[in-house]
Protein backbone atom coordinates (compact mmCIF):
# COMPACT_ATOMS: atom_id res chain seq x y z
CA UNK A 1 0.00 0.00 0.00
CA UNK A 2 1.16 3.44 -1.16
CA UNK A 3 1.19 6.12 2.37
CA UNK A 4 3.49 8.81 0.98
CA UNK A 5 4.46 10.06 -2.03
CA UNK A 6 7.49 12.58 -2.46
CA UNK A 7 7.83 14.10 -6.14
CA UNK A 8 7.00 16.66 -8.27
CA UNK A 9 3.31 17.95 -9.29
CA UNK A 10 2.77 18.07 -13.04
CA UNK A 11 -0.94 19.40 -12.60
CA UNK A 12 -4.36 19.75 -10.64
CA UNK A 13 -7.28 19.29 -12.58
CA UNK A 14 -10.16 19.19 -11.27
CA UNK A 15 -9.19 17.91 -8.12
CA UNK A 16 -6.83 15.23 -8.63
CA UNK A 17 -2.84 16.06 -8.56
CA UNK A 18 -0.59 14.18 -11.12
CA UNK A 19 2.37 13.50 -8.75
CA UNK A 20 5.66 12.29 -11.10
CA UNK A 21 7.70 9.88 -8.41
CA UNK A 22 10.82 8.83 -10.55
CA UNK A 23 8.82 8.39 -13.76
CA UNK A 24 5.88 7.44 -12.86
CA UNK A 25 2.83 9.15 -12.81
CA UNK A 26 0.19 8.87 -9.79
CA UNK A 27 -3.06 10.29 -9.91
CA UNK A 28 -4.09 12.00 -6.84
CA UNK A 29 -7.38 13.24 -5.68
CA UNK A 30 -6.10 16.01 -3.19
CA UNK A 31 -8.50 18.75 -1.14
CA UNK A 32 -9.73 21.98 -3.12
CA UNK A 33 -7.66 24.23 -0.87
CA UNK A 34 -4.47 22.19 -2.48
CA UNK A 35 -3.07 24.20 -5.46
CA UNK A 36 0.31 24.41 -6.56
CA UNK A 37 2.09 25.06 -9.56
CA UNK A 38 3.53 22.22 -12.55
CA UNK A 39 6.91 21.44 -11.14
CA UNK A 40 6.95 22.03 -7.70
CA UNK A 41 8.37 19.47 -5.30
CA UNK A 42 5.37 18.13 -3.13
CA UNK A 43 4.84 15.44 -0.11
CA UNK A 44 1.59 14.02 -0.03
CA UNK A 45 0.51 11.44 2.77
CA UNK A 46 -1.90 9.15 0.98
CA UNK A 47 -4.49 7.00 1.90
CA UNK A 48 -5.93 4.31 -0.54
CA UNK A 49 -9.50 4.01 -1.02
CA UNK A 50 -10.01 0.59 -2.67
CA UNK A 51 -13.41 -0.46 -4.00
CA UNK A 52 -15.14 -3.09 -6.36
CA UNK A 53 -14.85 -0.80 -9.43
CA UNK A 54 -11.67 1.19 -8.56
CA UNK A 55 -8.60 2.10 -6.29
CA UNK A 56 -8.42 5.56 -5.39
CA UNK A 57 -5.69 7.92 -3.81
CA UNK A 58 -6.16 10.59 -1.78
CA UNK A 59 -3.21 12.81 -0.59
CA UNK A 60 -2.79 14.89 2.35
CA UNK A 61 -0.27 16.94 3.26
CA UNK A 62 -0.55 16.60 7.00
CA UNK A 63 -0.89 13.15 8.24
CA UNK A 64 -3.23 15.24 11.14
CA UNK A 65 -5.65 15.56 7.55
CA UNK A 66 -4.96 12.18 6.57
CA UNK A 67 -6.17 11.04 9.93
CA UNK A 68 -9.25 13.18 10.07
CA UNK A 69 -10.27 11.86 6.16
CA UNK A 70 -10.21 8.32 7.36
CA UNK A 71 -11.99 8.93 10.91
CA UNK A 72 -14.19 11.19 8.44
CA UNK A 73 -15.20 8.24 5.87
CA UNK A 74 -15.56 5.64 8.52
CA UNK A 75 -18.73 7.25 9.54
CA UNK A 76 -21.99 5.25 7.91
CA UNK A 77 -22.81 7.16 4.96
CA UNK A 78 -20.22 9.40 4.77
CA UNK A 79 -17.76 8.36 1.81
CA UNK A 80 -14.29 9.76 0.59
CA UNK A 81 -15.46 11.88 -1.81
CA UNK A 82 -17.69 13.41 1.01
CA UNK A 83 -15.08 13.19 3.65
CA UNK A 84 -12.78 15.49 1.22
CA UNK A 85 -15.35 17.72 0.70
CA UNK A 86 -15.17 18.39 4.26
CA UNK A 87 -11.68 19.15 4.99
CA UNK A 88 -11.45 20.88 1.39
CA UNK A 89 -14.10 23.23 3.58
CA UNK A 90 -12.98 23.28 6.82
CA UNK A 91 -9.53 23.27 8.66
CA UNK A 92 -8.57 20.08 10.65
CA UNK A 93 -9.17 22.89 13.86
CA UNK A 94 -12.34 24.16 12.53
CA UNK A 95 -13.95 20.33 12.11
CA UNK A 96 -12.29 19.30 15.32
CA UNK A 97 -14.46 22.57 16.73
CA UNK A 98 -17.13 21.76 14.83
CA UNK A 99 -17.39 17.88 15.76
CA UNK A 100 -16.88 18.81 19.80
CA UNK A 101 -19.54 21.69 19.87
CA UNK A 102 -22.01 19.52 17.94
CA UNK A 103 -22.33 22.34 15.55
CA UNK A 104 -24.76 20.15 12.80
CA UNK A 105 -25.54 23.91 10.96
CA UNK A 106 -21.90 24.80 10.60
CA UNK A 107 -21.31 21.15 9.40
CA UNK A 108 -24.27 21.17 7.17
CA UNK A 109 -23.51 23.88 5.44
CA UNK A 110 -20.44 21.55 3.66
CA UNK A 111 -22.04 20.82 -0.52
CA UNK A 112 -23.64 17.32 -0.08
CA UNK A 113 -24.19 17.50 3.94
CA UNK A 114 -27.45 17.38 4.86
CA UNK A 115 -28.51 17.90 8.57
CA UNK A 116 -28.65 13.93 9.11
CA UNK A 117 -25.63 13.25 8.15
CA UNK A 118 -24.34 16.31 9.80
CA UNK A 119 -25.65 14.94 13.20
CA UNK A 120 -24.27 11.33 12.31
CA UNK A 121 -20.93 12.34 11.73
CA UNK A 122 -21.14 14.54 15.13
CA UNK A 123 -22.44 11.63 17.05
CA UNK A 124 -19.88 8.96 15.78
CA UNK A 125 -16.63 11.11 15.93
CA UNK A 126 -17.56 13.11 19.13
CA UNK A 127 -15.16 10.21 21.41
CA UNK A 128 -12.99 9.51 18.72
CA UNK A 129 -11.19 12.79 18.38
CA UNK A 130 -8.26 11.41 19.84
CA UNK A 131 -5.66 13.54 17.36
CA UNK A 132 -3.70 16.69 18.32
CA UNK A 133 -3.85 19.45 16.29
CA UNK A 134 -0.82 22.14 15.16
CA UNK A 135 -0.62 25.45 13.52
CA UNK A 136 1.38 24.43 11.22
CA UNK A 137 -1.07 23.63 8.42
CA UNK A 138 -1.31 26.11 6.25
CA UNK A 139 -1.36 25.59 2.45
CA UNK A 140 1.04 27.47 0.85
CA UNK A 141 0.57 28.78 -2.46
CA UNK A 142 4.21 29.75 -4.55
CA UNK A 143 4.32 31.51 -7.96
CA UNK A 144 1.09 33.13 -10.21
CA UNK A 145 -1.88 34.71 -9.57
CA UNK A 146 -2.84 33.73 -5.86
CA UNK A 147 -6.43 35.39 -7.09
CA UNK A 148 -6.59 32.60 -10.98
CA UNK A 149 -5.31 29.81 -8.35
CA UNK A 150 -8.50 30.87 -5.92
CA UNK A 151 -11.12 31.36 -8.99
CA UNK A 152 -9.69 27.93 -10.21
CA UNK A 153 -9.85 25.95 -6.78
CA UNK A 154 -13.28 27.28 -7.01
CA UNK A 155 -13.74 25.80 -10.29
CA UNK A 156 -12.30 22.58 -9.22
CA UNK A 157 -14.77 22.82 -6.33
CA UNK A 158 -17.73 22.58 -8.87
CA UNK A 159 -18.48 26.00 -8.95
CA UNK A 160 -19.07 27.92 -12.47
CA UNK A 161 -16.36 30.56 -13.10
CA UNK A 162 -18.04 33.30 -12.92
CA UNK A 163 -19.61 32.66 -9.85
CA UNK A 164 -15.88 32.67 -8.52
CA UNK A 165 -15.44 35.51 -9.75
CA UNK A 166 -18.18 37.25 -8.13
CA UNK A 167 -17.50 35.39 -4.76
CA UNK A 168 -13.69 36.50 -5.06
CA UNK A 169 -14.39 40.22 -5.31
CA UNK A 170 -15.33 41.21 -1.71
CA UNK A 171 -11.96 39.42 -0.68
CA UNK A 172 -9.13 40.90 -2.76
CA UNK A 173 -8.17 43.10 0.05
CA UNK A 174 -7.71 39.79 2.06
CA UNK A 175 -5.83 38.40 -1.21
CA UNK A 176 -3.20 41.30 -1.50
CA UNK A 177 -2.66 42.04 1.76
CA UNK A 178 -1.29 38.62 1.84
CA UNK A 179 -3.87 36.60 4.29
CA UNK A 180 -3.16 32.77 3.93
CA UNK A 181 -4.89 31.57 0.42
CA UNK A 182 -6.20 28.57 2.29
CA UNK A 183 -8.56 30.36 5.05
CA UNK A 184 -9.59 33.29 1.89
CA UNK A 185 -11.01 29.97 0.22
CA UNK A 186 -12.40 28.46 3.10
CA UNK A 187 -14.42 31.85 4.00
CA UNK A 188 -15.29 32.11 0.05
CA UNK A 189 -16.74 28.47 -0.29
CA UNK A 190 -18.49 29.31 3.31
CA UNK A 191 -19.59 32.71 1.35
CA UNK A 192 -20.91 30.98 -1.37
CA UNK A 193 -23.56 28.46 0.28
Amino acid sequence: MISLLNGNLIEVHNGEAVIDVSGVGYAVRVPATYMHKNLTQVKLYIDTVVREDSITLFGFETKMEKELFRLLYSVSGVGPKTALAIISFYSVDDIRKVIVNRDVLLLSRVPGIGKKTAERIIVELKDKLGFETSKGDVVSFTGGSVYEELVQALVNFGYKRTDAVNALKPRMDDISNGRPVAEVLRETLRGMM
